[in-house]
């Protein structure tokens, strides 16, 4: 059951707000203490920090999926995040550099470190567009298999003695159990990660239609 709006526009929109702001805030001073004791040699502590502040973000998120903070349809939102994770090459060497030449060993340290969440950004970059790539090609997965859908349905209105005196081995037809699609044609023409056209539940929810 989703949670999504569930105090959106309401009283209680406000303080769902500053629990997220909270929460938020949260995550990021056990992130800080977590670094601060893995610098100190106390890894039992920094891991402590480290899974607090991994519950706090989830914390925030929860409370601004709440609020409709974002909106449902997520994929525009992660397109931007795609482009920004991208371009981080372009935004963040010239800062690097500017931190290393503070001159300080504490300075030198804190650019590698950025160095390494410089790759990282481009790796989210990276993994992102896969998602995306995904995504589109499961959109239009769900068109096609729609068209085919539509036209096998008028061919059997066009012609029915035709399709009557056709081997049932010939075409089969899988049922969606959750939403009642039809996918019409065999699941081995299909890729592994195929889902539902209308509900986006994979393979393993579909049963073939006796």
């Amino acid at each position: 059951m989703s949670i999504y709006g569930a105090t959106a526009n309401t009283q209680l929109e406000d303080i769902i707000r500053k629990s997220e702001e909270g929460e938020a805030n949260g995550a990021v001073i056990y992130q800080t203490l977590a670094l601060l004791a893995r610098e100190q040699g106390l890894t039992e502590e920094a891991q402590i920090f480290s899974e607090i502040a991994n519950m706090e973000s989830h914390h925030s998120g929860f409370y601004a999926a709440m609020n409709a903070k974002y909106p449902k349809d997520f994929w525009d939102i992660v397109k931007s995040i795609q482009q920004a994770e991208e371009n981080a090459d372009s935004r963040m060497p010239e800062t690097i550099a500017k931190v290393r030449a503070l001159g300080t060993e504490e300075a030198i340290a804190a650019a590698e470190g950025m160095e390494l969440i410089c790759s990282q950004e481009r790796y989210h970059g990276e993994i992102l567009k896969q998602l995306i790539a995904r995504h589109e090609r499961k959109l239009q997965q769900g068109k096609k298999n729609n068209c085919e859908s539509s036209a096998s349905i008028e061919d059997k209105v066009k012609s029915p003695e035709k399709n009557e005196q056709k081997d049932d081995s010939e075409v089969k037809v899988y049922v969606c159990k959750v939403c009642g699609y039809e996918h019409v044609g065999s699941f081995d023409d299909e890729p592994d990660d195929y889902v539902c056209p209308l509900c986006h539940k994979g393979k393993e929810y579909f049963v073939e239609k006796v």
